[in-house]
């Protein structure tokens, strides 16, 4: 009866172990970008503990649309591109992005690294597919990495835990 009790001890333990590993974050190497309004209510939580109100997203509309169409004025070439729609009305980095659309919805990043062996640890498993391209890599909250080439954004990495339910 013991040995019933040490194996049944042994297996959930096992099984406990198990889940855990299964919930450690996951790099993953996707198409959507970060959007504006998710760094909005990261930004919230982070300083207030909270999502913003309906007073505060509203201003942060306002200001957010003040940017977004003042850059459209100066960069008229932008609304012939795939990438119009991503950055005027989703308010996402899309692939082929510039460094300034990046600024403009994200704001400055946490780190900016040329370095390769830097942007080889950010990259992880998916550096052999984005070292071909990558030559600079931005850091952002959220567990964003955002590598562009000359011209722009060429991949974007995340750390997401496997728990995250998204509605893509």
């Amino acid at each position: 009866m013991r040995w019933l009790t040490r194996s049944s001890c042994l297996a959930a333990a096992a099984l406990l172990a198990g889940a855990c590993a299964a919930t450690e974050p996951v790099l993953e190497l996707t198409t959507r970008g970060p959007s504006a309004e998710e760094f909005f209510i990261q930004r919230s939580f982070a300083a207030n503990g909270r999502a913003p109100s309906f007073d505060e997203k509203r201003v942060w509309q306002d200001q957010m649309d003040e940017k977004v169409f003042k850059y459209l004025r100066e960069h008229p070439e932008l609304e012939s591109t795939s990438r119009y729609s991503e950055f005027r009305f989703w308010r996402q980095v899309a692939p082929g992005s510039t460094p300034d659309e990046v600024k403009v919805l994200l704001g400055e990043p946490r780190e900016q690294t040329v370095d390769p062996a830097l942007m080889a640890s950010l990259g992880e498993q998916h550096w052999n597919a984005v070292r071909t391209t990558a030559k600079e890599a931005w850091v952002y909250p959220l567990g964003w990495v955002v590598f562009f080439d000359d011209k722009g954004v060429v991949d974007m990495l995340r750390k997401v835990s496997p728990l995250d339910t998204r509605d893509e």
